[in-house]
């Protein structure tokens, strides 16, 4: 009886602590949806936006919960997932990205991981993603014209969280979604046009959550791949 009520309670506080992940990302996707206004006057408030806002922000925090709890990862990528949100959504509809909301995304992941004080291994980890971030979207921007120059910043933005180690797999899987996805509308126009521009930063946010939420070594797995056929 004693463990069944001890049961009963474990399960209580795991069911308040995702109700209260849900209430919070509820107000801050409030405060996204007014933010996204003021940082892009030209945008129009929409009811589609208003939609993505509040679903994206609020299930990919809960599985981020799921997966992690409360630790000082899942607090980096708690603070990650509203940028994220905004700065995918005022890029998809203007194909613009405002330097302010990638600098400040920068600073506050910075005060996150001093306040935490982690190892400086790790906090030099997380610095080398920045770097590699910015140096390789800036190298890809300027020799390939294939990424606008907001999404050096944001690229660094995003490996910066996810540190060096899963730098490059957030290029190599940002890439394979737009490949992905420019396969789709080629299917559905049924023609290949080469002045169609995409909007780069929602994949390169797809490719950051999938990591975040599987730590999945993209490049690991397709080396592998290649040494098992050989």
């Amino acid at each position: 009886m004693k463990e069944l009520k001890v049961k009963q309670k474990s399960i209580l506080e795991i069911n308040m602590n995702y109700l209260i992940i849900i209430v919070i990302f509820f107000i801050i996707s409030c405060i996204e949806n007014k933010l996204i206004y003021l940082i892009c006057k030209e945008m129009e408030p929409s009811l589609s936006n208003n939609i993505i806002v509040y679903l994206t922000s609020i299930i990919i925090s809960v599985l981020i919960y799921n997966k992690y709890e409360i630790t000082i990862d899942s607090i980096s990528y708690f603070l990650l997932i509203p940028f994220l949100v905004i700065i995918s959504i005022i890029d998809f509809r203007t194909s613009f990205v405002y330097d302010i909301t990638v600098v400040s995304g920068i600073i506050i992941q910075s005060v996150v991981f001093i306040l935490n004080k982690i190892p400086y291994a790790e906090l030099l980890n997380h610095f080398e993603g920045l770097i590699i971030g910015i140096l390789l979207s800036f190298l890809i921007c300027k020799i390939t014209s294939a990424l606008g120059e907001g999404d050096i910043g944001f690229y660094g933005l995003c490996c910066f969280v996810l540190g060096a180690k899963h730098s490059l797999n957030v290029f190599t899987l940002s890439f394979i979604v737009t490949s992905l996805f420019g396969i789709l509308i080629i299917l559905k126009q049924k023609k290949i046009d080469l002045k169609v521009r995409v909007p780069f930063t929602p994949f390169i946010s797809l490719a950051t959550i999938l990591i975040m939420l599987t730590q999945c070594d993209i490049i690991k797995i397709y080396f592998e791949i290649i040494t098992n056929n050989l």
